[in-house]
């Protein structure tokens, strides 16, 4: 079948990265991408830190300006709704009436901040996802003294980092023993939790909320497990996502747990394809299925999509990678393993320059790397090999890693 019309539901980095893609690899058929968001596509990560913090200005956050959909001829359908539709028909069904036809169809969908139960609806409670929902912040921030963070994962750190740096006093509260254990190990997160409180952000670790103190519409404090009360006067929840899946099942795609399985190419059907938080991927090199929820993967989820598109299936080998920068300390990941994994250490963790290589089943998975941004690269190359690595010629300071990459990568 020629493909003569690609619709892309989800305007966040697999949407924006597929459409643009599909150009540069010369499809000269029509590109919709319909999203539920009010605005065109925009650069996550930004919002949690330089936007947050107002060190850039709007205009720098947005992808590509409205003359660059035009000029490729990318149709951009905001603040719409994709309730369902039929792959038989190859139709979309849209909130408010009306169909959308399509011969390729690619889901971006993203994910939903959690909200735990019993959270008040008030003016000063925020998840964060959307650039609105940054911009909603930043303003209140300006006006507040004390931020309360529910969850020291990687939304909140970074958060948390940017509040401190505008001045303000920083609580942040985290049900786990340390920031970060299930993904990263117990080891690195108490260096993250040892980080924060250098910094002055009051980290209290293995703590929950019980009672929340409102006055109007707003949170005025919050009772801890433990007994203290602490006030606050912005709240920040962040404490993960739920995988947008409510589209996939309308159009029976093949859910597994929390994701739309596809396959090494990441086509979930004929013709249909899924990305990013969504996508439960098998992946070649790793040889088992993952999902990753960060914004670099979802990227290069949309250009492996266009790909595959343009030229025909082919699977998408690129490694997970990920970054965080918070303070002075920047984080880049590569790989996908667990906190639970065999873990072995090289460099310097006092000076905060370190590498962490995450060893399963004799080969190495993951490689976290602290300020350390050569290593990570080369950690990447040694998971791609997969091969048996010399853990003590791994952690030796005096060896050099490179050696240790077969010829051929």
């Amino acid at each position: 079948m020629t493909v003569k019309r690609v619709v892309i539901v989800g305007g966040g980095g697999v949407g924006d990265a597929a459409a643009f893609a599909l150009r540069k690899r010369g499809f000269d058929g029509e590109i919709s991408i319909i999203s539920a968001d009010h605005d065109r596509p925009y650069d996550r990560p930004y919002l949690s830190k330089e936007f947050m913090r107002g060190e850039v200005e709007l205009h720098s956050v947005f992808l590509h300006s409205e003359e660059d959909f035009a000029k490729e001829k990318i149709e951009l359908r905001l603040n719409q709704r994709v309730l369902g539709g039929s792959l038989a028909d190859r139709t979309l069904s849209l909130d408010g009436g009306g169909d959308v036809k399509f011969d390729v169809l690619v889901l971006g969908l993203g994910g939903t901040p959690r909200r735990p139960p019993g959270v008040p609806q008030s003016n000063n409670v925020f998840t964060l996802r959307s650039l609105r929902d940054s911009q909603a912040i930043r303003k209140e921030l300006m006006q507040s003294t004390r931020v309360l963070l529910i969850g020291a994962g990687f939304i909140g750190a970074e958060v948390a980092a940017s509040a401190w740096q505008l001045g303000r006093d920083v609580l942040m509260v985290e049900a786990g023993k340390v920031p970060l254990e299930r993904a990263l190990g117990a080891e690195v997160g108490e260096i993250y939790a040892a980080i924060h409180r250098s910094k002055g952000v009051d980290l209290r670790t293995e703590t929950t909320v019980e009672k929340w103190h409102t006055e109007g519409d707003r949170v005025i404090g919050v009772t801890l497990s433990g007994g203290r009360r602490e006030e606050t006067d912005l709240v920040l929840l962040a404490v993960g996502i739920e995988p947008n899946l409510e589209l996939p099942k309308a159009l029976g795609l093949p859910i597994e747990g929390s994701g739309v399985r596809v396959d090494e190419g990441l086509r979930a059907v004929t013709d249909v394809y899924c990305g990013g938080d969504i996508a439960l991927h098998m992946h070649p090199v790793l040889a088992r299925e993952i999902r990753v929820e960060h914004w670099e993967v979802a990227k290069h989820h949309g250009r492996g999509i266009a790909a595959a598109i343009a030229g025909g299936d082919a699977p998408f080998a690129r490694l997970p990678y990920f970054w965080s920068d918070q303070y002075d300390v920047s984080l880049e990941y590569r790989g996908q393993a667990s906190g639970d994994d065999h873990a072995v250490w090289r460099g310097d963790r006092e000076r905060l320059t370190f590498s962490v290589f995450y060893f399963r089943k004799g080969l190495i998975n993951g490689v976290l790397s602290m300020n350390d941004k050569k290593t990570n690269e080369i950690g990447g190359k040694l998971i791609e090999a997969r091969r048996q690595v010399d853990e003590a010629a791994l952690a030796d300071p005096a060896r050099d890693i490179s050696e240790l990459v077969p010829a051929a990568l």
